[in-house]
């Protein structure tokens, strides 16, 4: 009971603050895209407006099942992901918080180490970016733990804590494929060195959960929606749209190549985001079971951000800034100098300091983060975003419109259901494109000179479809980016 009172009390702080953020950013439309796509997707699909092989195709698998889980759950027009990255910040506030009570923190010391690692300024992009990264997060933080585990004591129990974490970390985020993989060469270094003196007996264990999970989940990509190359498509939208903002703002960068800028940018956001890790594993830098994990764990993080740039299929590399207060509280749990008594003042200020560091760490991963938070803080909006919600609200009360809704997803959450809308999924869309006929009751069309618009399915079908509208429809509402045309009746067209 002594525990239960404040575990209760910071979970149900940390839910709040994350609620407010990510409702504030829905409301401002500052909301990552990915987040928008996986809200949409996941709505679509709460609703039956989604076969079920685009559902089991679907990636990253666990915040979409998830979020598809709370979308059909809740009333229509909840904000799911919001919901989902409020309960997974406050689940890693009460893994740290009971972890830190575990080890013999007193409750003062455990719950201001608590706060200051889950509002950690990673964090808190992590939560207005939606469940994705903030499955990543926990993901994360359960994998570093593991590590230590593994050097120490390397028993069945280890091992498949290691293995079933990393196919969990694959299946959360792009960036968590990406550190699965960036991985491998490393696990070795994270046995015990009378274990690694076969490198294959040890490491096949460790990834043949997430190689075959991963082999399995190609061949249903590609037997259900057709291709099973297409879950890459939003990560390499995302990473061409941030390397275009590091671009702007930092021009060649320091080696001239953006892989290794990359490298170097989420070196600095580890050390910086986390340096009680840093000082815990100098502490006991005698102790090589110790010092292994976090050094693997490290060395990992850059690989992974180096492996997203030069592949360009894992998306834009600042979800990995999350892997710093997941290292921090690993640290602190596994490393007894980091909570003894004694040194408990510095590990309070090096996590102070760790939450400042944060601040840098995401401005020189993304300067995109600083500017959508500052946005945010103004109550600034998208236009795009804008218009796309306020159509979405216009179809509202109308079924059978047909609209490109995967390339705009902000649609679906204006108007706060998937129902009624013909998207790609939907065997109208199909025909209407395989056959150049619309005869659908309602068309929504971007403008072709937008952003939404360049990548728009019907757009790129029918050119001037926008511009003259289809045959036998009247226009009944426009702003800036859309225009929403219904059908005219046979009685109308006479009178026109």
């Amino acid at each position: 009971m002594t525990r239960l009172l404040p575990t209760a009390a910071l979970t149900t702080l940390t839910a709040i603050v994350a609620l407010l953020i990510a409702a504030y950013a829905i409301r401002v439309g500052v909301v990552a895209d990915d987040t928008v796509r996986l809200w949409a997707g996941a709505s679509a699909a709460g609703s039956g407006e989604v076969p079920i092989g685009r559902i089991v195709s679907a990636y990253p698998t666990v915040p979409f099942l998830a979020t598809t889980l709370i979308s059909f759950l809740t009333p229509s027009g909840s904000p799911a992901p919001a919901l989902l990255a409020a309960a997974l910040l406050a689940l890693l506030t009460r893994l740290w918080f009971v972890s830190l009570r575990d080890i013999g923190l007193p409750g003062l010391y455990a719950g201001l180490a608590t706060l200051l690692l889950a509002l950690h300024p990673a964090l808190l992009r992590a939560v207005a970016d939606g469940p994705a990264d903030m499955f990543l997060a926990l993901f994360l933080f359960l994998m570093a733990r593991a590590l230590y585990d593994l050097r120490a004591r390397a028993q069945t129990s280890e091992v498949m804590a290691v293995g079933v974490t990393l196919l969990a970390v694959a299946f959360s985020h792009p960036m968590g494929a990406a550190f699965a993989v960036a991985a491998i060469p490393f696990l070795i270094l994270a046995v015990p060195p009378v274990l690694a003196r076969s490198a294959f007996s040890v490491v096949a264990p460790l990834i043949f959960p997430t190689i075959f999970a991963a082999l399995a989940f190609l061949y249903v990509a590609w037997v259900f929606p057709g291709s099973g190359w297409s879950i890459f498509g939003a990560p390499a939208e995302s990473l061409v749209a941030w390397s275009a903002v590091v671009a702007r703002k930092f021009g060649e960068g320091l080696t001239g190549s953006l892989a290794l800028d990359t490298a170097l940018g989420v070196l600095l956001a580890l050390v910086l985001g986390a340096p009680v890790a840093a000082f815990a594993t100098a502490w006991i830098r005698q102790r090589r079971p110790l010092v292994m994990p976090p050094l693997v764990f490290a060395a990992t993080a850059v690989a992974a951000a180096i492996l997203a740039v030069a592949t360009g299929l894992f998306g834009d590399p600042t979800a990995v800034t999350v892997a710093a207060p997941a290292l921090a509280a690993a640290a602190i749990v596994r490393v007894p100098l980091a909570h003894a008594r004694e040194n408990m003042p510095r590990v309070m200020a090096l996590l102070m300091l760790g939450w400042l560091g944060g601040v840098v760490g995401l401005a020189l991963i993304n300067p995109a983060t600083v500017t959508r938070f500052r946005t945010l803080l103004d109550g600034g909006t998208d236009p795009e975003r804008s218009d796309a919600l306020a159509i979405g609200g216009a179809t509202s009360g109308r079924d059978g419109v047909l609209v490109d809704s995967d390339n705009a997803p902000a649609v679906v959450l204006g108007r706060q259901a998937a129902h009624g809308l013909l998207g790609p999924s939907n065997e109208a869309f199909a025909m209407t494109m395989l056959f150049g006929r619309i005869g659908t009751p309602f068309v929504a069309m971007p403008d072709p000179r937008s952003m939404t618009g360049e990548n728009d399915k019907l757009n790129r079908a029918f050119p001037g479809l926008y511009r003259q509208g289809p045959s036998g429809y009247q226009l009944i509402y426009h702003n800036n980016t859309w225009k929403l045309f219904e059908r005219l009746e046979p009685k109308q067209l006479q009178g026109h």
